[in-house]
């Protein structure tokens, strides 16, 4: 593939993300945000620091129900 339709999927994925949209590739799978709460982390010197909430990107392949990808 080239370089650019891979950057330019990338964009049209995080696009649709921000916009509260999954995005559903047949025969791949699908991307999707999740929300990560506000957590606590506590470091090697003892002290414990609060990581803020997150999203991210997920992908979930689409599993295949036929033999034919042996």
């Amino acid at each position: 593939m080239e370089p650019q339709f891979i950057k330019s999927f990338i964009q049209v994925v995080k696009e649709q993300i921000v916009k509260e949209n999954r995005v559903q590739i047949d025969g791949l799978g699908q991307f999707h945000k999740v929300h990560q709460t506000q957590t606590q982390k506590k470091l090697d010197d003892g002290r414990v620091v609060l990581m803020p909430p997150k999203d991210k990107i997920e992908f979930k392949p689409e599993i295949s129900h036929t033999n034919d990808d042996r």
